[in-house]
């Protein structure tokens, strides 16, 4: 009982000790509060990111399918029903899943009283779906839908949205343009976000045995000991001897189902992936704070040491040892860091709103019994981490030195303190020069010329192959352009701000072969240069002038444009050269093409410029690629009148309904909105560092200015003006700031440096970046000293020397 009460007793010495200096213990919990806080949201953010997936059937032993295609350097899913049985035969193989993307293959939209609408992310999966993918269903019988062809699986959110409710088993969907009927027989709960799965309805397979393509995805189930490597290269074999290709040409991967959403994204992906850079960039952001905060703890408790020197001195008189003092001032930090965690935990409930808006994801605390041991675990870690040399610089005070007054001369103390603070600084500085350059490499990419024109055009989605290429349907697009505000219009078969989707193969030029692995390639029609924006450096545009530039089945002849690139690799002295010349190549099912080149073009980016370049050409009237729409060139892309008259004439004359419209713009826009995040998320955690060192830094001042009171008064009698005492005390947190950036800068140079060389195109480090930073945090700092400095520069000197 004694020793509980005396427990009791030193926790509400603390407590007293805390009421009568209130600044410093609230800046000491606040600077707790804030680097827990920011810690506890990015384990969040972190233990989210890496758990897609993870409750998948046999998620460790799950691979997906890549095919990296060498024409385009890109890599794609891959999968045809007709390669399973090949699988499942091989060594190592339990078990293989299959999903295909109709979206290319069948009419996807439905009619509901009287009203089309379009199924999206419809596929069609083989019957073991729940061997792979965690799927609840709600009504009916998913396995039904999955083995009757012209049976309907529909997601919660689908069914709600196409019918408003869920309560629909039996209802029928007839297709636009079809006989076919769709019967519903199962709604799905809707697939967490924590999954790279992305489905709201689902067919039979069956029907799609034939069906090979990149838009559709094999996933194996390998046992333990399996052979990756054996097993990859088997597959190649497999799709080679399937598609009758060059098994030279192919080069497959297997891609572990939980690295998944981390990776890089590949063509096709069913939804945006997350990054394993941002994810470790903003973990090492969080440690920071953390050491920021418990530095700060440190320097605060040092601080307030002087002024609890009678408390110790009475204890030890009383004859506490310094294991007992020890356990009392850890037990403070603890006790201080638990009811830290516990505010952290507050302003996370309050702010993880606007964090989930900044990160683009839906972060919930859910159940706190979770999470609540590793927490506490932390919390105690950084309780006895930050108390531990407080407690033993406090525990040391000899009955000598506190009689004498004489505490202030430990040289210890002040070196530790000094020394906290230059790395408090230094982090400072490198935050805000990093958060600086992320911004600066970031907007450099942004807009680094891609050579094609962004604004003004709008892309169609989804047009149907066979009218938008055939030659003969000429006058769809000359009623497109009739339309007031379209300029130009053209077939497209790849996408501007994502990716070529085909290649050509076996091309010879003048009977030598100069592109060994192939070369991209995209199909347009008349007008391409002009409607997409090309900056021609020869020859002309694709013209309905010349009917030979069309693409010509039977003679399997046609017009291409070549990008500058290719000129010195195919052996042109100039562009110039390389117009009237032939090309003979490989292309989809036609071999043996003659192709006239009437145009050279700069080199355009297709996709992220993050991304390495992909050399194409562009042909006329040839497209076998999985991806059709048009491009339009408008005089005003936010037109509302334009878009309408644009899907009327969709619905008229190809028969798409709904029709969906991109603006190319705000697609390149989307292309760095996760880069502008990151960005913005450093940008603000440097902040939160500056704030924490100021914290820091009024702890340091304060420390020194009532270490030299007595100094300061003395100088005040001999007749020292404020001016040069603010000085004295505020040059050494200055010359503190100073150190700092000498480690600081090379420092943070040399991490820079490394991440940009991951960028092909990226910006030089300049020194305005470093000094802006380094002044902004001396600013800072000089103007937090110069509180204190003013406050103990005012003091009396009477009030100080009275008891000399």
């Amino acid at each position: 009982m004694l020793k509980d009460g005396l427990f009791v007793n030193y926790l509400l010495t603390a407590f007293r000790s805390s009421k009568r200096d209130k600044i410093n213990f609230v800046l000491t919990i606040l600077g707790l509060s804030i680097g827990m806080a920011a810690s506890l949201l990015i384990a969040l953010y972190a233990i989210n990111e890496n758990a897609y997936d993870e409750f998948q059937p046999n998620a460790k032993q799950t691979y997906r399918l890549i095919q990296h295609h060498l024409p385009t350097g890109n890599d794609y899913p891959l999968s045809t029903p007709r390669a399973t049985q090949h699988l499942k035969k091989l060594s190592g193989v339990e078990d293989v899943f299959q999903l295909v993307r109709t979206l290319w293959l069948i009419e996807n939209r439905v009619k509901i009283d009287d009203q089309y609408f379009k199924l999206e992310k419809n596929f069609a999966a083989t019957e073991n779906i729940k061997d792979f993918i965690s799927i609840n269903t709600l009504r009916g019988n998913l396995t039904e839908a999955l083995t009757h062809p012209d049976r309907l699986a529909l997601s919660e959110s689908e069914a709600i949205r196409l019918f408003g409710t869920t309560d629909i088993i039996g209802e029928t969907l007839p297709v636009k343009n079809s006989n076919d009927t769709w019967t519903v027989v199962a709604v799905f709960s809707d697939l967490p976000d924590n999954s790279h799965f992305s489905i709201n309805s689902l067919i039979a397979a069956t029907p799609y045995i034939d069906v090979i393509g990149s838009h559709s995805y094999t996933y194996v189930r390998l046992s333990e000991n399996a052979d990756i490597k054996i097993i990859s290269d088997a597959t190649s074999r497999i799709f080679a001897d399937i598609w009758g290709w060059d098994i030279n040409q192919l080069q497959f991967y297997l891609q572990p189902l939980l690295d998944i959403h981390l990776a890089p994204n590949i063509k096709h992906d069913m939804k945006v992936g997350g990054s394993a850079n941002t994810v470790s960039i903003t973990i090492m952001l969080s440690i920071l704070l953390l050491l920021i905060s418990s530095f700060n703890y440190i320097n605060m408790s040092i601080a307030q040491g002087g002024r609890r020197a009678k408390e110790v001195g009475i204890r030890k008189v009383l004859g506490a040892g310094r294991l007992k003092l020890v356990l009392q001032f850890l037990g403070e930090s603890v006790i201080f860091a638990l009811f830290s965690a516990l505010i952290a935990a507050s302003i996370v409930e309050l702010i993880l709103p606007a964090f989930n808006q900044l990160v683009g994801r839906e972060l919930t605390i859910g159940n706190w019994s979770s999470i609540i041991v590793p927490v506490m675990f932390v919390t105690l870690l950084i309780g006895l981490i930050s108390g531990i040399y407080p407690a033993l610089f406090m525990s040391s005070f000899s009955l000598k030195r506190v009689i004498s007054g004489d505490l202030e001369r430990g040289k210890t103390a002040v070196f530790v303190r000094k020394c906290s603070m230059v790395f408090q600084s230094g982090l400072s500085v490198g935050l805000i020069i990093a958060a600086v350059n992320l911004y600066l490499q970031f907007d450099h990419l942004q807009n680094l010329p891609v050579n094609y024109e962004k604004s003004s055009r709008l892309q169609v989605i989804d047009a149907p192959h066979e009218k938008i290429y055939a030659q003969e349907n000429d006058s769809f697009f000359q009623a497109l352009t009739k339309i007031s505000g379209v300029k130009s219009a053209t077939p497209i078969d790849f996408e501007l701000t994502k990716s070529f989707y085909a290649g050509i193969y076996n091309v010879s030029v003048s009977g030598e072969k100069p592109f060994s692995d192939g070369i991209g390639y995209g199909g347009t029609g008349y007008n391409a240069a002009e409607t997409i924006g090309l900056q021609l450096v020869a020859g002309r545009d694709f013209s309905k002038e010349f009917t030979s530039d069309w693409f010509n089945k039977e003679t399997k002849t046609m017009s291409i444009m070549i990008p500058e690139s290719a000129l010195s690799t195919v052996g042109y002295a100039n562009a110039d050269e390389a117009i009237g010349k032939t090309w003979q190549f490989s292309a989809g099912r036609y071999h043996q093409i003659n192709a006239l080149i009437v145009g050279v073009f700069k080199d355009i980016k297709v996709g992220s410029v993050k991304e390495s370049y992909t050399p194409a050409i562009l042909g006329c009237g040839l497209s076998w690629s999985s991806v059709y729409s048009i491009l339009l060139q408008v005089s005003d892309q936010d037109s509302i009148t334009l878009h309408n008259e644009v899907r009327e004439l969709m619905r008229k004359q190809l028969h798409i309904d709904p029709v969906e419209i991109q603006v190319v713009e705000a697609n390149y826009f989307a292309l760095y909105y996760e880069d502008k995040r990151l960005a913005k998320t450093v940008a603000i955690f440097s902040g939160l560092a500056v704030f924490l060192t100021c914290i820091g830094m009024f702890g340091l001042a304060a420390y020194s200015a009532q270490r030299r009171s007595q100094e300061v008064a003395i100088r005040k009698v001999l007749g020292a003006s404020r001016l040069t005492l603010v000085s004295l005390l505020a040059k050494e947190s200055i010359l503190l700031v100073g150190i700092s950036l000498l480690f600081a800068f090379p420092f943070t140079f040399y991490l820079l440096n490394d991440w940009l060389s991951q960028f092909n195109e990226r910006i030089e480090q300049s020194l305005p970046v470093y000094l802006l930073a380094g002044l902004v945090v001396s600013v800072i700092t000089w103007l937090t000293v110069l509180t204190i400095a003013l406050h103990t520069a005012s003091v009396r000197p009477a009030f100080v020397l009275r008891c000399e």
